[in-house]
């Protein structure tokens, strides 16, 4: 019985935590949050944990509420592309599956033990037909994740490793030295032996 009573209470945190993101933009109704805690599954993620597997017709989306969870693709060879790292109050889905009703091909895990909460694509959809001041906010954080996509791209075709590294540790400080040295390498492009070389020579300057 504690046990269940502490999980109900760690579950209302993250809950709460999500609200308070939400309302720095708008303010939600008592109403909105219950059908926002309706839909909601919150859960503890253990480091290496899969929660979307490739060529999964899944639809979810997917907020962190502390930890860091990251989506790649694995190529036929084995050799993994990093797309993206999410940390606290990140988003993060496979957008293909959600949106073209095809299989996923990314991967989604955590690289820390996070706690994370999910929806169904289709139970937010619904949320957001009854509530368009929801489904406002959903579209603005929409473009703001293709505008931070749209950046990355440039950063990867113009930056040098050394300044991509250099917006990655800014980015993502706290957790520069928990992510594997080959999933930042891949996240930014680069080899490993190309990582390794630019932090020896920002230690040096």
């Amino acid at each position: 019985m504690i046990d269940m009573i502490t999980s109900s209470a760690k579950n209302s945190y993250s809950m709460e935590e999500l609200i308070e993101y939400i309302e720095q933009s708008i303010s939600l109704t008592a109403e909105m949050r219950s059908d926002l805690h309706a839909i909601s599954i919150v859960k503890n993620v253990q480091k290496g944990e899969v929660l979307l597997s490739e060529k999964s017709l899944r639809k979810i989306q997917i907020f962190v509420v502390s930890g860091c969870l990251r989506s790649y693709y694995k190529t036929d060879n084995g050799k993994e592309h990093t797309l993206q790292f999410a940390i606290k109050n990140w988003w993060i889905g496979d957008y293909i599956t959600m949106f073209k009703n095809e299989h996923s091909i990314m991967n989604i895990e955590s690289i820390s033990h996070s706690k994370v909460i999910l929806f169904e694509h289709k139970d937010l959809e619904n949320l957001y037909i009854k509530y368009p001041t929801l489904a406002v906010l959903q579209r603005k954080g929409l473009e703001n994740r293709v505008a931070a996509l749209q950046k990355r791209v440039l950063g990867l075709l113009t930056l040098t490793a050394k300044e991509k590294y250099q917006r990655f540790v800014a980015d993502y400080q706290l957790f520069e030295k928990v992510i594997p040295n080959y999933q930042i390498a891949s996240f930014l492009g680069i080899t490993p032996e190309s990582l390794s070389r630019v932090r020896k020579e920002i230690s040096i300057t």
